[in-house]
């Protein structure tokens, strides 16, 4: 139960779930990869290499067994040969340097074979009911060969160097839930290892960090036999790639149950933290935070393109917090004015004087400092995304609950082109998400349904020529059309941050900022776009490694400092 300040501090759907803010959201204690590290590391899960049949040139195939308290799984590698002009991180490309699968139980011969001979078709591959994840990834290859090259030389690479990418392999999709004929969602709940958002892609995504680490190694081995290895620290500053495009995006508003409990449950955690009054060692702590942010901010160097705010510019606002923390600490003040909810305070003044991009940061660095708080919240993330219609409400009551929670689809006029410069329609080629020019691109007649504020506002329109007391069910039959988005809105009331408050249909649209907010809570950090439509990230970078499962885990390992090699060759 939130306590009345708790409940104060919680911010409204009306602030939080505009375009610009939830794309400004970063990752947090609570994100999905860092549910899935602390688990493994509290219940010491069991990792071994069982197969390993490589060539010289790191082609063939690998395989791990993973042993939790309860469950064996495997994970399936196969490593081919592929052309550099068949690399690609398109969702529609059909070869990968890598593909992989995490399966359930230990996979016996006939599956390996079957497994080595699908997993590299992707689309046109099947799997079983067995299978949790399939996905594939390409090789970073400039960073790949130095740092095969720097191991053969007997050397360990320079992490500088490594900073440049961030990671040695990089994915482009990473699917479960049925998909080549997966298991489903449903068989991966209540006490599975994986039972909470998107575990299992994101403990695929971390074995194949650690086959990476396995792949250049028996690489540069099979060159120089004294070849070295890579050593742990350098590991541990390599994270996993992932080019991410619009095919992410209709997810959002495909899954408004699951969104609403996601963004929620940060709201609520958030609100939790900024009403604790915090000590000299929690004011200690930020500091500590506020400098490693801006080092690893100033340090990245990565963002090419004018569309997210450049990391050397977000390393000078994050020290300006610091002042305000300083100041607190010496002298009880924010801002020259005193104050007795101080996180709160200094969250608010962070938005209004430097961004909403810096306020988020602070947020997550509260999360990190009351990281214990809050950790039990990550088990209310699930939620059914179900839907239905209420046939007995009113027409006046659901004019109410419009009014009540979808007030800000009435503030867009679709009869200016403006407002309906984009359409989302999947392509008939592999059916991937992609936006078009309406009036210019083809596609317009396989438009998507994701102009959610339009659709309000069409229903409004009719429901005002309807008799108030008239109840659901007459009405639908009398006009159909509007059957989808009056369910809807009745399946939503009380899931206020369901809906992303924006017109996605607007010329001045950024795709990205969706595709961020869900990436934040997957852990990903180092966002890179390489246009308007596609970003490039890394996850697990800094993370404990695999042969450190079990041991002391300090759960702060994200925003890494360079590793110090002095003396390590």
């Amino acid at each position: 139960m939130a306590t009345k300040r708790e409940q104060h501090n919680i911010r409204p759907a009306s602030e939080v779930m505009t375009l610009e803010r939830i794309g400004a959201f970063r990752l947090t204690s609570l994100s999905f990869l860092r549910t899935l590290l602390r688990n493994m590391m509290r219940e010491n899960w069991e990792i071994e290499q069982t197969i390993f049949k490589l060539d010289e040139h790191g082609h063939g195939h690998v395989i791990y067994k993973i042993e939790t308290p309860k469950h064996t799984f495997s994970f399936v590698v196969v490593s081919s040969k592929i052309k550099d002009e068949e690399r690609s991180d398109r969702v529609i490309s059909e070869k990968w340097d890598v593909t992989f699968a995490l399966s359930e139980g230990i996979v016996s011969e006939d599956k390996v074979w079957r497994l080595t001979e699908e997993l590299p078709k992707q689309e046109a591959g099947r799997g079983d009911a067995f299978d949790l994840v399939w996905s594939r990834a390409n090789k970073s290859n400039r960073v790949f060969e130095y740092v095969i090259e720097s191991l053969v030389k007997g050397e360990q690479p320079d992490p500088k160097y490594l900073n440049e990418v961030g990671y040695l392999l990089r994915t482009t999709a990473v699917y479960g839930n049925g998909k080549f004929g997966l298991a489903p969602y449903e068989k991966i709940k209540e006490n599975h290892p994986f039972s909470g958002p998107f575990q299992a892609q994101m403990f695929a995504v971390y074995m194949l960090r650690h086959f990476s680490f396995d792949l250049v190694e028996h690489i540069a081995k099979c060159q120089n036999p004294k070849a070295i290895k890579l050593h742990p620290d350098i590991k541990r500053f390599i994270g996993t790639g992932n080019a991410t495009g619009l095919g992410m995006a209709p997810y959002l508003i495909s899954h408004p149950r699951i969104i609403h409990q996601w963004i929620y449950i940060r709201e609520k955690a958030i609100a939790k933290v900024k009403s604790i009054q915090p000590t000299k060692d929690d004011l200690d702590l930020a500091i500590m935070w506020i400098d490693r942010i801006a080092d690893y901010f100033d340090e990245s160097g990565l963002i090419d393109r004018d569309i997210f705010v450049k990391p050397e510019t977000l390393g000078c606002q994050t020290r300006k917090v610091k002042e305000w923390v300083l100041e607190y600490k010496e002298n009880k003040t924010l801002a020259n004015k005193k104050t007795i909810n101080f996180w709160h305070d200094l969250s608010v003044l962070t938005g209004k004087n430097i961004s909403i991009e810096i306020e988020e940061i602070v947020h997550t660095i509260i999360l990190e400092i009351y990281a214990d708080h809050v950790m039990n919240l990550h088990a209310e993330m699930n939620v059914e995304e179900t839907y239905q219609i209420e046939p007995r409400m009113t027409i006046k009551y659901l004019k109410e609950l419009i009014k009540d929670q979808y007030s800000w689809t009435f503030q867009y006029d679709f009869t200016d082109p403006y407002e309906k410069y984009y359409f989302w329609y999947r392509s008939e080629e592999k059916e991937e998400p992609r936006l078009g020019i309406r009036g210019h691109d083809i596609g317009e007649e396989l438009e998507m349904p994701l102009n959610i504020a339009e659709q309000v506002q069409g229903l409004y329109t009719a429901l005002e020529n309807a008799y108030s007391g008239e109840r659901v069910a007459s009405f639908i039959l009398r006009l159909p059309k509007y059957k989808g988005i009056i369910q809807r809105i009745q399946s939503l009331e009380g899931y206020e941050y369901g809906e992303i408050q924006a017109n996605l249909l607007n010329k001045d649209l950024q795709p990205l900022y969706l595709l961020r907010c869900k990436l934040s809570f997957f852990g990903a950090e180092r966002f890179n776009p390489k246009s308007d439509k596609w970003v490039r990230i890394t996850l697990f970078q800094g993370a404990p490694l695999v042969e450190e499962i079990g041991q002391t885990f300090s759960d702060d390992w994200v925003f890494p400092r360079f590793p110090e090699m002095e003396g390590e060759k």
